[in-house]
């Protein structure tokens, strides 16, 4: 058996500076409990890569708008996901022994995880195509002349 620590912390409040910016785990680490860190870093790349799209990367204001722009949109579902990794983890791995029994009745019995994770789930998928297609509506403008 091997132990290994895990270490949560918060996201960073501003991921990017001048021409460089942060992505994944540097920017929001997320725990292992719901898989979403890797997700993450892809939905990031996605992003950053479409918000630059079309900039003029010797501009540097240019360059620090964009990432500004590819940053604020993104934190508030970062964020959402890794405090739901935390709660997670929280219920399903660190539930102190003589609660687990209590745990795993009320999960099992009551519409309770569907209600607090299920339900908001779609929502937040919404949100994130709704965002997809205006990275998409971007980036089509930003290389229409291009092609």
């Amino acid at each position: 058996m091997q132990r290994w620590e895990l270490r949560d912390r918060k996201p960073v409040g501003q991921w990017s500076k001048g021409r460089v910016t942060l992505v994944g785990d540097a920017a929001h680490p997320t725990s292992p409990y719901a898989a979403y860190g890797a997700g993450m870093a892809i939905e990031d790349g996605y992003f950053l890569g479409r918000r630059l799209a079309g900039v003029d990367l010797s501009d540097h204001q240019a360059v620090r708008r964009a990432l500004e722009e590819f940053e604020e949109p993104r934190k508030p579902h970062t964020a959402r996901q890794v405090q739901q990794a935390y709660l997670l983890g929280q219920v399903f791995h660190h539930a102190p022994r003589p609660l687990r029994y209590v745990r795993d009745l009320v999960l099992d019995h009551t519409p309770l995880l569907q209600k607090v994770v299920g339900e908001s789930s779609p929502g937040e998928i919404v949100k994130q195509i709704a965002e997809i297609d205006k990275a998409e509506q971007r980036f089509a403008a930003a290389v229409g002349g291009q092609g």
